[in-house]
């Protein structure tokens, strides 16, 4: 263990888990908060009861390390936990702060604004790297259409041109728009055998037993957009 000797006005545990920190990047993350009493485990979590802020340090953000933040976002909803990755931050923190993370920033933002940072936190209860900024936005945004109503499935031409013709293309997003062969025949000006002939052949590219299944089919290989 690893402790400064300052007099803190907070109590800052730094956990590394990926044990990244050597004695030069020790003393970097103790200067950044120089009025705090900063404690840096190689472990995961002793001495938590007595941090204001834990600073979950990572250098990836492969599965087990981002459910090891969620563990700890759920083992102490009462502290103030902040990811902080080596490199630049991965955009998969950002559901956490919904979770109850705090912030995400990189180390060097932890090195050169560290006390920035947390007086960012304790005055508006979240930081996020300026870098993540357009990430979370688009998030936002995919989650606010997510809760929208399907409208309409297109089909995404570019994803079958090879693999069907442009009659079966064209009659595949009739069927997704829900028309039945004889409105299909009367807007591609086709006679309903014809339309019934491009349908069987469409049904055995598809490997579909009917027009429910090929509509299975091409949304499960991702071949459509849902129009909100």
């Amino acid at each position: 263990m690893l402790e400064s000797s300052r007099t803190p006005n907070h109590q800052v545990l730094v956990l590394d888990y990926h044990q990244y920190v050597s004695d030069t990047a020790d003393r970097r993350i103790k200067q950044a908060f120089a009025s705090r009493k900063v404690t840096i485990e190689h472990g995961d979590q002793a001495g938590t009861q007595n941090a204001d802020y834990i600073l979950l340090l990572i250098e990836s953000t492969t599965m087990d390390v981002l459910h090891w933040v969620e563990h700890m976002i759920q083992q102490h909803p009462d502290k103030k936990l902040v990811a902080v990755t080596v490199g630049r931050p991965g955009q998969g923190l950002i559901p956490y702060l919904s979770d109850g993370l705090a912030g995400i920033l990189s180390l060097h933002t932890l090195y050169t604004s560290g006390e920035a940072v947390l007086e960012t936190i304790e005055s508006y209860g979240v930081y996020l790297e300026q870098s993540l900024h357009s990430d979370l936005v688009r998030e936002l945004h995919e989650q606010k259409m997510r809760d929208r109503p399907i409208k309409r499935l297109v089909l995404r031409e570019e994803d079958v041109q090879y693999r069907l013709t442009k009659n079966e293309r064209s009659v595949l997003q009739h069927i997704l728009d829900g028309h039945n062969n004889r409105k299909i025949a009367e807007l591609m000006y086709l006679a309903p055998s014809t339309v019934s002939t491009v349908i069987s052949h469409l049904l055995k590219k598809l490997g579909a037993n009917d027009r429910t299944d090929a509509m299975v089919t091409i949304i499960r290989n991702g071949w459509v957009d849902a129009v909100r």
